[in-house]
């Protein structure tokens, strides 16, 4: 599945596939789907947890960004200044992307528990 989206006033073009948890795992060394979680209820999180958290957003927007750039993260980050984390705007839109794209069924689809 593809998506693209306007971050900071760019496009960027977003892909998910099978390999993007591999490719996840194989950069950052944690498993896409438990970090994925980390994502789960801001309310009430400490200030570790919420960079933590915002940290999960950018790594897995990287991933799935990754098949149409030739940057490391570090310079995919450097892309963006500070002001991004304040951006709530911004930071639904990555959030709520990152959902539709690494959710494997729609609501009303045909699934193995679903025929």
């Amino acid at each position: 599945m593809e998506k693209t989206i306007k971050l900071a006033g760019r496009d960027y073009k977003l892909k998910a596939s099978l390999g993007t948890i591999i490719k996840y795992r194989e950069v950052f060394g944690s498993e896409l789907f438990g970090d994925v979680k980390l994502l789960d209820g801001l309310k009430d999180k400490s200030e570790e947890e919420v960079s933590k958290i915002i940290d999960v957003i950018f790594r897995i927007t990287y991933i799935l960004h990754r098949p149409y750039t030739s940057k490391t993260y570090d310079e995919f980050l450097d892309d963006f200044d500070f002001s991004i984390i304040s951006d709530v705007d911004s930071l639904q839109l990555l959030a709520k992307t990152i959902g539709e794209l690494l959710t494997p069924y729609k609501e009303g689809s045909k699934s193995p528990s679903n025929p």
